[in-house]
């Protein structure tokens, strides 16, 4: 359960953001507390994806702020912002695998890409990241056109975990 008397995981205070004339985002408050759930539901072109978007600094916010762990996201450097943002996984709608790599490759991507991790380490992890999801190690060398798409869909979460 979520422990709301402590401060946000994160905190978004009076966000906007528009594109043009287009105001998509007006306003967004919004607090976020460690081990809360939180569900963003929207007609299309409401924001939803633009709010994630601003929160994983992939676009930057008209105004507002953003406090990831107490740490004012927005005026943070490349640097400072790519180590915060190492905290976070994300999880595709299309599950976005790379076609030309197996299975474990496609889990241990970040970790040996942007982390810089030895093959065989990003390995074992990825192993690790495709039991938790239910995919035993059978799987790891197969390339996401063998699997069926429930399986990819959990490729892709043991990918988004690989890095927590």
């Amino acid at each position: 359960m979520a422990d709301l008397s402590s401060a946000p995981k994160i905190e978004i205070r009076g966000l906007t953001k528009s594109f043009g004339k287009k105001q998509v985002l007006r306003g967004i408050d919004l607090d976020i507390h460690s081990a809360q759930s939180v569900v963003i539901i929207g007609g299309s072109g409401s924001g939803k994806s633009v709010l994630l978007k601003c929160i994983l600094g992939l676009i930057e916010a008209d105004a507002g702020s953003i406090r990831i762990d107490g740490v004012e996201a927005t005026a943070l450097s490349r640097p400072a912002r790519e180590q915060l943002m190492a905290k976070f996984g994300m999880l595709f709608q299309g599950g976005a695998l790379f076609d030309s790599l197996p299975v474990w490759a496609n889990v241990a991507f970040g970790l040996m890409q942007a982390q810089g991790m030895a093959a065989a380490d990003a390995k074992e992890i990825a192993l690790d990241k495709l039991a938790q999801v239910g995919l035993d190690a059978e799987v790891a060398p197969l390339f996401p056109a063998a699997l069926s798409g429930g399986m990819q869909k959990r490729v892709a979460l043991a990918r988004a975990i690989a890095r927590t």
